[in-house]
């Protein structure tokens, strides 16, 4: 369990914009990015069918693993705080210097390197991801402010993208079959 107070300090330093389910910050000194998820800042009556983050905790961190695994990410669960008898979950991922891309531009980076948009010629972030063993993975939630562009490496880097598996028992037997569960 991690004090609450210092979370809230570290996020306040150096704030980035917030996301629809993460409160972020960055921790200029280690070149990472540190999130607070915390259900309660989703606002249901907002969410859009296409970019509805996570049904449940479990989805969240198999979503860190399926990402950490698919696009070889290195985002971290770093602990958890309770505020208001509500779990927050703490994570960091690297910092990726770049720029949100148009999504004309996110379409044509994801496509070459390997992403297949579910519904070609559409304006919703959802794409198709070849997982081997597991087949392909529908990745969600990929819009302009979840992906980066690399200064460095010109990649579209994925920085807030989840999977939708259909069910829980779809969802572990794809963990599974990747030997993440």
């Amino acid at each position: 369990m991690l004090d609450g107070s210092q979370v809230r300090k570290l996020l306040a330093q150096k704030p980035l914009k917030r996301g629809l389910e993460h409160e972020v910050g960055v921790m200029s000194g280690e070149k990472l990015v540190i999130k607070d998820y915390d259900p309660r800042l989703i606002d249901v009556d907002t969410w859009d069918i296409f970019y509805k983050p996570t049904d449940s905790l479990f989805d969240y961190l198999t979503d860190l693993m399926l990402c950490n695994h698919l696009f070889g990410d290195d985002l971290r669960l770093r602990g958890f705080y309770e505020e208001n008898n509500q779990l927050h979950v703490i994570i960091t991922q690297p910092y990726v210097d770049g720029t949100h891309p148009d999504w004309s531009t996110l379409v044509e980076k994801l496509e070459a390197q390997g992403l297949l948009q579910q519904e070609e010629g559409s304006a919703q972030g959802r794409f198709w991801v070849n997982a081997g063993p597991a087949g392909r993975i529908l990745m969600t939630d990929a819009h302009e402010d979840n992906v980066i562009i690399s200064t460095k490496t010109g990649r579209a880097e994925l920085i807030d993208v989840h999977f939708s598996l259909g069910s829980r028992e779809a969802r572990i037997r794809a963990l599974q079959a990747l030997g993440l569960f």
